[in-house]
């Protein structure tokens, strides 16, 4: 007996399609882990070859919600073949499985989202510069948040007649909470731009016009800073970004700047030859890089002659004190060779007194 499908010819005779489209079903049903497995094999293979610990971090979570969904769309295909059933219960179960499909499906689009977040941050640790993990967060949890709300409205639409007039009154509400909620909604943009643009990240080191710290956190509303005192200021994310910030992390070495003034009682051979001293100092300090520093005569005052010191050191702070530290002590030392005693605020050499007079 041959058996004619009415996909094909539109007859009555349904029953054999709905039995094939179940069975189908029931077999996808069985295997779904091994069919989803399969499909995103051939759907991730740039990553798949690119970096297979990635690839295996985003296809896991996408497994079952595709498993199911295929199965879903089987069965739900399968019940709107069906005619037999009385309408009252036929209605409700077509509804019912719209439902679930339609959960199934936006469930599965969450987990690519956070899928592909997953792909983003990695690929931009490779890059620069690199996208902040913060960014990609922030940025897949309001794509997360927009799908959970269409999915709603879709859900909604399977059992609501009058759903227009449910969209027209939520967007007549939604206008009034976002006029209620202009700041709020101006800290999130802006915590977009912080996160997306990168001025700082969690544990830079900032300076701005209101505080200088460390930042600790940065939310959808506000940014955390832990100033020098260890106290935490909390700053609105719009007043941050408005402002003009110095990242003390990003910076590659620090400027010292010295200033001295040598007493005109000393020789022009010995100023020459402190100067030369300091510089010295200067090329064989290791924290110090090459042709980053200078030392010079940069006035001829009343007083003395002024002596202008600056070089590069460390960036961090600690590392720039102790190099500041190092070159003090040998500016010292070379000082005590050349029988300076230091005044404040003159540098200078008291010829009346002897070699082992004390600094006053």
């Amino acid at each position: 007996m041959i058996f004619t499908l009415s996909i094909f010819n539109g007859q009555v005779e349904w029953l054999l399609e709905v039995i094939i489209i179940v069975l189908i079903g029931l077999i996808v049903l069985l295997f779904h882990r091994q069919i989803s497995k399969g499909i995103w094999h051939l759907v991730l293979a740039r990553f798949r070859h690119k970096d297979r610990p990635t690839y295996l971090a985003m296809r896991q979570p996408l497994i079952r919600p595709l498993g199911l969904l295929l199965a879903a769309i089987f069965f739900n295909t399968a019940l709107h073949q069906v005619e037999a059933i009385p309408d009252p219960y036929f209605s409700f179960l077509l509804k019912l499985a719209d439902t679930v499909t339609a959960m199934l499906a936006f469930w599965l689009l969450i987990c690519v989202v956070s899928a592909f977040g997953i792909a983003l941050v990695k690929e931009s640790d490779e890059q620069k510069p690199r996208i902040s993990p913060s960014a990609v967060s922030l940025l897949a949890s309001t794509v997360r948040v927009v799908v959970i709300v269409v999915a709603i409205f879709v859900i909604l639409s399977f059992w609501v007649d009058n759903l227009s007039g449910i969209i027209a009154g939520v967007g007549i509400g939604g206008l009034a909470i976002a006029l209620a909620a202009q700041d709020t909604l101006a800290n999130a943009f802006a915590s977009l731009m912080i996160l997306f643009d990168q001025p700082f990240e969690v544990g830079d080191w900032i300076e701005t016009p209101d505080v200088t710290g460390s930042v600790i956190s940065i939310g959808l509303r506000s940014t955390r800073i832990r100033p020098i005192d260890q106290s935490i200021v909390t700053i609105p994310n719009s007043k941050l970004a408005a402002n003009v910030i110095s990242n003390g992390t990003l910076r590659e070495k620090r400027r010292v700047d010295l200033n001295m003034t040598l007493s005109w009682t000393l020789s022009f051979e010995q100023m020459e030859n402190f100067r030369q001293g300091v510089l010295h100092i200067l090329a064989e300090h290791e924290a110090i890089e090459a042709d980053t520093y200078e030392v010079n005569f940069a006035e001829l005052a009343g007083d003395g002659a002024r002596l202008s010191i600056y070089f590069y050191g460390p960036a961090d702070y600690s590392g720039v004190l102790k190099t500041q530290n190092d070159v003090n002590m040998s500016i010292l030392e070379l000082a005590e060779e050349y029988q300076i005693i230091f005044h404040s605020p003159t540098l200078y050499r008291n010829i009346d007194e002897p070699k082992d007079s004390p600094m006053s």
